[in-house]
């Protein structure tokens, strides 16, 4: 399969993350590696540790997101809301938050 086709099935996040990945292999040869070898490299030796790092992150930042909504939300109630609050994000935010940082930086 050649490189474009392959970019193709791959994430913004996870372009981003060959397209720095690279720069760094270019950089420790000595010369341009090339996108083709680039991509091979990453997928075959760093994409499964990046991706479960990626994926604790993210769900680390979505919690977070998560715990904030709720806070505000229940002192705006004058009570704890609970799972209401949880459910209020994940109704409202969750598809945005996850869209935002598929598109969002590699690291």
């Amino acid at each position: 399969m050649n490189e474009e086709r392959l970019l193709e099935c791959l994430t913004l996040a996870e372009r981003r993350a060959i397209e720095e990945h690279k720069y760094y292999l270019s950089q420790r040869r000595g010369r341009d590696v090339g996108l083709g070898l680039a991509v091979r490299h990453w997928l075959r030796f760093y994409a499964g540790a990046w991706r479960r790092e990626r994926m604790r992150w993210d769900a680390e930042e979505q919690r977070r997101e998560i715990l904030a909504h709720k806070w505000i939300e229940s002192e705006k109630a004058g009570r704890d809301l609970g799972e209401e609050a949880v459910r209020d994000w994940i109704c409202r935010f969750a598809e945005t938050w996850r869209s935002n940082r598929e598109s969002g930086p590699a690291g």
